[in-house]
């Protein structure tokens, strides 16, 4: 999935809902991990989320999280982010 549309900042990405398609939270972002491309580009790899992503922000690398892929996203909303799952 492309962030072509709102939101184009990952600061826009961190403190959405995320939840499956039946409706069911999953958390709020706290995190978005990503990659450079060679190409410049930033290819998005997963979204932290809940406390434990709080957590591990606080307390640095190695820290246990809770990551959903960005391959398991479905739609990006402001606010609002809904897994396939």
């Amino acid at each position: 999935m492309e962030l072509n549309q709102e939101p184009r900042a990952f600061s826009d990405l961190v403190g959405s809902r995320v939840s499956d398609r039946s409706g069911r939270t999953i958390g709020r972002v706290t995190e978005v991990r990503a990659h450079w491309e060679r190409d410049g580009s930033i290819l998005v790899d997963e979204l932290i989320v809940g406390r434990n992503g709080l957590w591990a922000r606080l307390r640095g690398p190695g820290a246990p999280d809770r990551g959903v892929p960005w391959a398991a996203i479905a739609s990006v909303e402001p606010g609002r982010i809904t897994t396939h799952g």
